[in-house]
């Protein structure tokens, strides 16, 4: 150790404490030394490292207790510290038991009683004026106002709400223990106000969103309705269109020559299509909006109970004979309907009897009255001929027009 002092190596010398000034004369008289001074060199080096040591200070037992007291001053200081005082209940450590005498005494020598006879005989509650005026403020101001934090607001708060034996220093409020309670209690029916007004602000907001959403799903289905109707309507229409030509083609003669069926003829057969396999549907609808609607045909009367747009409840519209089977096939027996036909100017008369769907033409006279087709009975109006057979046979099996059948508004809604 004592060469490593001495080494020509600062790092080396560091290390081991060695002395700078030694390191110098051992290297200047190193050609000329020998052994003996090398030696020499040597212990002088270690005599004086333990002279070092020896005046370096020691570490008492007292001295740590010190040292570790102040660090947990310095700790305290940097804290809020909270002192938490244990009462011991009784002496045989049981739970639920007080000794009355023995706790009192522990109070009284740990001074708790002495420091709460001061505490209330003071001023308490301390709060800053901005801190008493955030709290309190709408006892005397309103929120919006911006009220400065001052000892003139701080006053005049608590002398609208009558408190006594309170002080005003220069940045707080001083009060006694049970201003607080007096305070919140004045504050009370403030906060259940505010409660009150955000229950209701809610409710009607909430109330007309939801007013919006039921208008927007009712518009919505609305649409959804039309659409699916018109569907079905010109889905019909395309139906009968070719239930009628198939049926012409099963009338036509194949057996023919073919100069029977050159380009000219076909042209013919096409615009005899329009007129001998019966008009179109607009056709059928301005007919009967034109004529027989302006006669009060198919509307509601003294004998018979109006439903959809003022209509009769037996009238459905311009519908298709499928379409009057479908509506029936649910029904009761007895149940009918009337439509316009599409195919002539006239009606249809469907009705459900015990064994079938029975479909019956209603024609023109002449001179404008209505007769059932197999009939031999007029009637002036197609009311009227409906009210008849509500009680009199339409057939020989006794078939009786009994309950209309329900309407659907999209069958209706282009004859209104």
């Amino acid at each position: 150790v004592g060469a490593l002092r001495l080494s020509d190596n600062e790092l080396v010398r560091q290390l081991f404490d060695g002395d700078a000034d030694d390191a110098k004369a051992a290297k200047k008289g190193k050609a000329k030394r020998n052994a003996a001074d090398a030696r020499k060199s040597l212990r002088m080096s270690m005599k004086k490292a333990a002279k070092q040591q020896a005046k370096a200070k020691k570490t008492t037992v007292g001295a740590e207790f010190k040292d570790s007291l102040i660090r947990l001053m310095d700790e305290m200081s940097r804290a809020a510290p909270h002192f938490v005082r244990c009462i011991k209940p009784n002496h045989e450590k049981k739970p639920n038991l007080f000794a009355e005498d023995m706790i009192t005494d522990q109070l009284r020598y740990t001074g708790m009683l002495e420091t709460t006879r001061i505490r209330k005989e003071g001023y308490a509650v301390r709060p800053t004026f901005a801190d008493f005026l955030h709290r309190y403020q709408t006892l005397t101001y309103a929120w919006n106002l911006g009220q400065a934090a001052n000892a003139g607001a701080c006053r005049m708060l608590l002398q609208k709400a009558k408190l006594e034996d309170w002080q005003i220093g220069k940045t707080k409020v001083f009060l006694r223990y049970y201003h607080p309670d007096e305070l919140n209690e004045l504050a009370r029916p403030i906060a259940g106000a505010v409660t009150n007004l955000q229950k209701v602000s809610r409710g009607f907001v909430v109330r007309r969103r939801h007013a919006r959403l039921v208008e927007a799903a009712k518009a919505f289905a609305a649409q959804v309705e039309s659409l699916l109707s018109s569907c079905e309507r010109n889905g019909a229409t395309v139906r009968d269109a070719m239930s009628f030509l198939g049926e012409q083609d099963a009338k036509r003669d194949w057996t023919a020559s073919y100069e029977m069926h050159q380009p000219r003829n076909a042209g013919s057969t096409k615009s005899g299509g329009k007129s001998k396999g019966g008009m179109k549907r607009m056709a059928s609808v301005r007919w009967f909006k034109e004529v027989e609607k302006a006669k009060g045909m198919g509307m509601q009367d003294d004998q018979n109970e109006g439903g959809v747009g003022g209509f009769a409840q037996w009238f459905h519209g311009v519908i298709s004979r499928v379409e009057s089977e479908t509506l029936l096939n649910k029904q009761d027996v007895g149940t009918f309907l009337i439509r316009v036909s599409e195919s002539r100017f006239g009606y249809s008369l469907s009705t459900k009897t015990p064994s079938r769907i029975k479909h019956f033409m209603i024609d023109q006279s002449p001179d404008g009255q209505y007769m059932v087709v197999g009939n031999d009975r007029l009637f002036p109006s197609l009311n009227e001929l409906v009210a008849h057979h509500r009680h009199s046979p339409l057939t020989e099996e006794g078939d009786k027009l009994l309950t209309p059948c329900p309407q659907k508004e999209s069958n209706l809604r282009e004859l209104m």
